[in-house]
């Protein structure tokens, strides 16, 4: 190659690099916007919790399908074995805890309530993150991935997913934990949040599993308007992109950079 030509795509790269990395931080900030509006919308604030103001975005994807987008309707089918999960940070300094916990609860269909609390289905202490991917081996699993099992005519039930960061490198598991015995498996989330004392929730998402057809009216939710939610920002994305981002639910790809960081030393050596 000639040698301008190296050091004329050297500066390219290096000129597109934060323009690819600022693209990517306004759909992530775009995705969080939504993630939220969703929690909202479906009446998981405030029956599940108090408030949900996540930092990153957290994406499932279970095996034979896409990415699951908040609130989507799964066959249980599906949802058998546990998805791989994966977290998209608003910025770098959101991820610097060395460990995290990891909790899937069944809030039930929207409007019904049961003084037991939810069913706990997914409960891992000591989760790692390691290129964006939320990994739970060498963890401490407090109960075992259980599939969604919802009963016929009970409506379309919640199934939410949620990572908190860890104040401390292990959580002493709280009286009533593991309850694999206890089934369905009873436990109030804010009560096991609170008694392990683990860290603020930085993250999560939900997926609908509804089996036959409902015997009661689940309360109203509201629709997530994304136009709206880009509107509501100046320095947003596109349209076009804002689509993109409710569509995948923050699965976006840090490529270009890798792909900039990677080629930098050679195309350099190439200018030299």
């Amino acid at each position: 190659m000639i040698p301008s030509a190296g050091r004329m795509i050297f500066s390219l790269l290096l000129l597109a690099s934060p323009v690819v990395f600022a693209a990517q931080s306004d759909n992530t900030t775009l995705g969080i916007e939504i993630i939220r509006a969703h929690f909202q919308g479906a009446g998981l604030v405030p029956y599940l919790l108090a408030n949900f103001t996540p930092t990153a975005l957290l994406t499932a994807t279970y095996t034979g399908g896409g990415v699951v987008t908040p609130g989507q309707l799964l066959p249980k089918s599906r949802t058998q074995t546990a998805p791989n999960l994966t977290i998209t940070p608003a910025n770098m300094t959101t991820l610097l805890n060395e460990k995290y916990t990891l909790v899937m609860v069944d809030a039930w269909a929207p409007g019904y309530t049961d003084p037991r609390g939810q069913i706990c289905h997914w409960v891992v202490n000591g989760v790692t993150i390691q290129d964006h991917s939320v990994l739970t081996r060498g963890s401490v699993e407090v109960e075992q991935y259980r599939g969604p099992t919802p009963p016929s005519g009970s409506g379309p039930h919640r199934y939410v997913i949620l990572l908190y960061a860890q104040r401390l490198p292990t959580v002493p598991p709280p009286q009533g934990f593991p309850i694999q015995n206890n089934n369905p498996g009873f436990c109030h989330l804010a009560d096991y949040v609170k008694a392990s004392n683990i860290g603020p929730l930085i993250a999560g998402t939900y997926f609908t599993v509804e089996e036959g057809v409902a015997t009661f009216t689940p309360s109203p939710t509201s629709p997530v308007m994304t136009s709206t939610l880009l509107a509501s920002g100046s320095s947003g994305p596109s349209a076009s992109t804002a689509g993109t981002v409710a569509q995948h639910n923050g699965a976006f790809s840090s490529s270009s950079n890798y792909l900039t960081i990677l080629l930098a030393p050679f195309l350099w050596l190439l200018a030299l």
